[in-house]
């Protein structure tokens, strides 16, 4: 049997615990708040920039650092302190370029600490706007962005992401990794980054590494910190490679309450 007071629960945002308005259900806000009297710790886990989860941490007890950016960052609101950082190399700028020069249409988003940028504005990025309902700063280059940067994302068409997922394969070796994140999504983040990674060193961190590890997800960019943990969890709508990966195959999606559905599924095992 499971003790919920020696457990972390740690889920994905979009797709996950965000319902398709990006709102968090009542349903899942009570689960959540059942399972935390019960001892149990609740963190998230998300590819957001820090300023796209500002506006949740009024709405949600996250008890644990916050795995930002798909790994990249480990924060701890609390004490508003980067316990962990890892920035793209060099060679993403070039990288950069070059997609870009290859796939003109194509839209750029580099994410720093505290900044989000775009370079192009086709469909898919309008449409990312629209979700995040954040103030995105335009820039016609990289190279006017000096701060770090934490990851890049190309948005397009489910075909052009498509393509450019082959494309990149020529950049194997340069000590960077590509992942999807959503069908329009393609991001570049540090080799050797993702949430799995981010979640055991997190643990580690705060010296959580005793208490049994749950996770939810549901795309691909998931799927390490699903294999990290001790039980896993994917809503009904998941990639088939997710789906392989979790434990759980809820009969939810994020539409019904799926972590509600993981969290009653955890309290009886």
């Amino acid at each position: 049997m499971i003790k919920l007071d020696n457990s972390i629960f740690v889920t994905d945002m979009d797709g996950t615990l965000l319902a398709p308005d990006k709102s968090v259900s009542e349903g899942n806000l009570k689960a959540i708040s059942d399972y935390r009297k019960a001892g149990g710790l609740f963190g998230v886990a998300t590819g957001r920039p820090i300023h796209t989860m500002r506006k949740y941490l009024s709405i949600l007890d996250i008890d644990l650092p916050l795995i930002l950016y798909n790994g990249c960052i480990i924060y701890d609101h609390h004490a508003d302190k980067i316990l962990s950082a890892t920035y793209l190399p060099d060679c993403a700028r070039d990288i950069l370029k070059d997609i870009f020069s290859t796939f003109p249409g194509i839209a750029p988003e580099i994410f720093t600490f505290e900044g989000q940028y775009y370079l192009n504005l086709n469909d898919a990025e309008k449409w990312h706007h629209e979700i995040l309902q954040v103030s995105y700063t335009k820039k016609t280059s990289g190279d006017e962005v000096t701060e770090p940067w934490c990851k890049l994302l190309f948005a397009d068409s489910v075909e052009v992401i498509d393509k450019l997922m082959k494309y990149v394969k020529k950049f194997d070796g340069m000590g960077v990794r590509f992942v999807r994140s959503c069908p329009y999504f393609l991001e570049l983040l540090p080799d050797n980054v993702s949430k799995g990674s981010a979640l055991i060193e997190m643990c580690q961190a705060i010296k959580l590494d005793s208490k049994t590890i749950i996770s939810a997800g549901d795309y691909d960019n998931d799927i390490e910190m699903l294999k990290a943990s001790d039980i896993s969890f994917c809503p009904s709508d998941s990639q088939p490679a997710v789906k392989e990966a979790a434990d759980y195959v809820l009969k939810s999606t994020c539409s019904d309450d799926a972590m509600a559905e993981a969290l009653a599924i955890l309290a009886t095992l």
